[in-house]
């Protein structure tokens, strides 16, 4: 066989190949699908009676993407459910559950297997638990003293937490990474008045902050620990609050979305002054991220498909698709008992591309493919009364316009011609010296809007900065702020400020916490809002509309809804290039034309010299 004929014949070969093998799962593909589940002592729901396997439970479980499940009982004794799940779904990610902070009283014979047991036994040798100060029995919610140290300064409990994790769940090599839940990067918080109050003497500290500190300290000194003996590509993921140990871990959870920490959508996706917010958590931690969303479900008879539960279920993964993580829903005690959640199945799970009919086939999940790009803001014009009269900044920056800088501060305010996102000018703002105190240089609307604790109100501006940096929006003292983020090139943002107070206020920049330079221009603060959260996938687009009003959107082209079962007032399989999304709501569209031809045949292939 001659040289051309021999690598013709491998090129065919590896054609022929490619078209019979099967195609692989795209890792990325969304919507990313999760289940924080549940298992009984005995392996319910995914052992059978006989304690034979469940292999249907385990073919409904295997259709997610990533599955948490607890660690506790699949090790050491039923290590053959995660086993099965993976063999139906090899692309599947499974994580083992356990608590960090607390343990409940639990004695079983096979303590050294029995890793309830196990935690429980160590913590009181090493004379660990955290205390009450007024009955003098174990901290409520909260027994582990995680703070523990020896007489050498060593967080003996979080080494020993550590060891465990490492012995029972990494060792076993079943494991694609590890969630730890109830892993607070503080205690104090957990006192509630006189009723709850922690022995902090008895922990070894002289007062609660300095209890708080080592606490973070034994936090770190745990997630390092866990991040080495898992290596770099094991998954660590943690619950409790606002997110922490960004440097160990691939992501952290956000419980009762959108509602977790008595906050907002905003706050909870785009952060606010106590977090990050779930889109900057993305880019935070270590990658691959692997963040999560829970949104709570109403559970009772029928309850699953219910109007309720498909709206929650529909905003909830919408907003997660916004970034790179995974979406759960279920109760929000996480038990099988309460309902068995990884049954249910919604039409946003999976699609038939081809058809735009909902799916119950793992062969049709991640039916959007691959992100196009960010979720972003998509805006139109708004008609609604404007507090700014100087919108462009073409007459001058007095006039409507207001500029502080406080001492020790120092920033200067000019009409800058050289360049404008509209018009002939823009307002620039050197700020040479910083102070922490970010209204110390602030660039204010003279014009004033009369705001209403818990509407919406939207500031809609074209902005760039030099360097890249963090602005933060606000109306007055309302308590309506929005962080935004702003690089070097123009562009138009939409913040959506929501006052907790009603008043009389302008619109504000805060700009003295960062030197350097910003320009901002056609500028407007308007009741309500025209513009909606997007993000544009291989498949299809998701809206999400977190404000209290109906956004009749428009699109550029037609795009169809899923024609589904559950929520088929919604999910009509009807295709429009406007579409309306109704307030706290999201809403999944497929291209209303997909190339889902198969090539054809390859005829004549010439190899080339």
């Amino acid at each position: 066989m001659t040289h051309s004929r021999a690598c013709l014949a491998a090129a065919l070969a590896a054609c022929l190949t490619c078209a019979l093998a099967p195609a692989r799962a795209q890792a990325q593909a969304f919507p990313r699908l999760g289940i924080y589940g549940n298992v009984l002592g005995g392996g319910f729901p995914y052992v059978r009676p006989d304690f034979t396997l469940d292999t249907l439970e385990i073919a409904r479980v295997a259709r997610f993407q990533q599955v948490i499940l607890d660690a506790y009982p699949i090790s050491p004794y039923r290590p053959d459910i995660v086993q099965a799940i993976k063999a139906r779904n090899p692309q599947i990610k499974v994580l083992g559950y356990i608590l960090t902070e607390h343990i409940w009283p639990v004695e079983d014979p096979d303590s050294l297997r029995h890793v309830p047991t196990l935690i429980r036994h160590t913590v009181r040798n090493l004379n660990g638990f955290l205390y009450d100060r007024n009955t003098g029995q174990e901290y409520p919610d909260g027994n582990i003293n995680l703070a523990k140290r020896d007489i050498g300064g060593r967080y003996v409990v979080a080494l020993a937490l550590a060891g465990i994790i490492r012995d029972h769940i990494i060792a076993t090599g079943l494991w694609d990474g590890v969630f730890t839940d109830v892993f607070c990067h503080s205690i104090g918080w957990t006192q509630a008045g006189t009723g709850k109050v922690i022995d902090y003497t008895r922990a070894g500290y002289p007062s609660v902050a300095a209890l708080d500190a080592a606490w973070s300290a034994a936090a770190d000194t745990l997630a390092s620990r866990l991040r080495s003996y898992g290596g770099p590509g094991f998954l660590l993921v943690g619950n409790c609050g606002p997110s922490t140990e960004h440097t160990y871990y691939n992501g952290w959870m956000r419980e009762n979305f959108p509602f977790q920490q008595g906050g907002t959508w905003y706050s909870n996706m785009l952060g606010d002054v106590s977090s990050r917010g779930y889109l900057r958590d993305d880019r935070d931690y270590r990658q691959p991220s692997s963040n999560w969303m829970l949104t709570v479900a109403q559970v009772g008879a029928g309850a699953e498909y219910n109007s309720y539960n498909t709206w929650r279920l529909r905003y909830g993964l919408a907003s997660a698709a916004l970034g790179e993580g995974y979406h759960c829903f279920g109760p929000g005690g996480r038990s099988v008992r309460d309902a068995l959640y990884h049954q249910w199945w919604y039409d946003e799970y999976a699609v038939d591309p081809a058809t735009g009919q909902s799916s119950t086939q793992l062969q049709h999940t991640g039916w959007l493919g691959n992100a196009q790009g960010p979720a972003h803001l998509d805006h139109w014009v708004s008609t609604a009364p404007d507090a700014v009269t100087n919108n462009g900044f073409e007459s001058g920056v007095s006039l409507g316009w207001s500029f502080v800088h406080f001492t020790p501060s120092q920033a200067t305010l000019t009409q800058d011609a050289s360049t404008a996102a509209a018009g002939a000018a823009s307002a620039h703002v050197r700020v040479t010296v910083p102070n922490s105190v970010d209204w110390y240089v602030a660039l204010t609307s003279t014009g004033q809007l009369s705001v209403s604790a818990g509407s919406s109100y939207s500031a809609t501006f074209w902005a760039k900065a030099n360097p890249p940096r963090r602005i933060r929006v606000y109306a007055g003292n309302s308590g309506g702020q929005r962080y935004v983020d702003v690089d070097n090139t123009w562009r138009e943002y939409q913040a959506v400020l929501v006052p907790s107070t009603s008043l009389t206020a302008g619109l504000s920049f805060a700009l003295a916490d960062v030197a350097g330079d910003v320009w901002v221009d056609d500028v407007h603060f308007q009741p309500g809002l025209t513009s909606i959260w997007r993000r544009d996938f291989q498949n299809g687009i998701v809206l999400v509309n977190p404000s209290e009003y109906t956004l009749n959107v428009p699109l550029e082209m037609a795009y169809r809804r899923i024609l589904g079962t559950r929520a088929p007032s919604v999910n009509n399989g009807v295709s429009a290039s406007v579409v309306t999304v109704p307030p706290g709501d999201g809403l999944f569209l497929l291209r209303g034309q997909i190339d889902a031809e198969r090539p054809a045949p390859v005829r004549d292939m010439r190899i080339e010299p």
